[in-house]
């Protein structure tokens, strides 16, 4: 296992202030923050699903309102799911 520091610059610090999270925002953050290299892997939505063992349909609203405020990026449409990664403007991984 990797010991990677973790930046959250001052736009995710407004953020959590200003729009503080729920606890299944958090808990995809966090996996996302854990999970995903500094990089710029990405995951698709069913794959994050599957891993967190939630229904997409649930957790669909969840990583959109992740990308509405900022913390992750919406990329590229694969097949039948979009991709996303974390927000290098909010948080930086260091490796």
């Amino acid at each position: 296992m990797q010991n990677n520091s973790v930046i959250l610059t001052d736009a995710a610090i407004r953020a959590f202030l200003n729009k503080p999270l729920t606890k299944a925002e958090s808990i995809a953050l966090w996996w996302f923050v854990a999970n995903l290299p500094a990089g710029g892997d990405v995951i698709s939505l069913a794959s994050l699903a599957e891993t967190l063992k939630v229904p997409r349909e649930r957790l669909s609203p969840t990583i959109k309102r992740l990308c509405e405020i900022g913390f992750l990026v919406r990329g590229a449409k694969i097949a039948l799911s979009y991709h996303y990664k974390l927000n290098p403007v909010f948080i930086r991984i260091l490796s």
